[in-house]
């Protein structure tokens, strides 16, 4: 896969940001990740889709922040205390996704990425891979896509 970099060792890996959402365990390339953030205070954007949580001033540039939990009907965690909010740079769009905690930075090869099974396509266009790593599965999403960058409700804030 071209998406990866050569290591010194000459086997190709690739850095990911693990998050769990409820039970589950997601991943995101590294460099899409702009930083992470506590739960902020945001500010609601009126007959906004139930999963977009409003909107935040990161110094000085306002992005909008979206439960990801809601977006993908994923029962949130009992424990609020670790939640997080990862702030994507997605093609100069910054917005932010809430997430029940961060997990670690993961260096995957590529022999520990497998491909999504085929299902009816659309329903998990967002995902990448699979990351087969420490004999657990996590789920390596494309946010962009995930996100729906250029729909109408992340333009609002742009």
């Amino acid at each position: 896969m071209d998406m990866f970099n050569k290591a010194k060792t000459g086997s190709e890996t690739k850095r990911f940001l693990e998050f769990k959402l409820g039970e589950e365990s997601y991943a995101v390339g590294l460099l899409e990740v702009k930083e992470v953030i506590t739960h902020p205070e945001v500010t609601p954007i009126p007959k906004s889709p139930a999963y977009v949580c409003g909107l935040i001033n990161l110094r000085g540039i306002v992005l909008t922040v979206i439960d990801l939990r809601k977006k993908l009907g994923i029962q949130p965690s009992q424990d609020k205390t670790q939640e997080a909010v990862i702030i994507f740079d997605l093609n100069d769009r910054f917005v932010g996704v809430v997430v029940d905690s961060i997990h670690k930075v993961l260096n995957i090869s590529e022999e520990s990425v497998k491909a999504v099974p085929d299902n009816d396509g659309k329903s998990m266009a967002h995902l990448l891979g699979i990351l087969q790593h420490e004999e657990r599965l996590t789920m390596w999403i494309d946010p962009a896509v995930l996100l729906e960058v250029g729909s109408s409700a992340i333009k609002a804030a742009a």
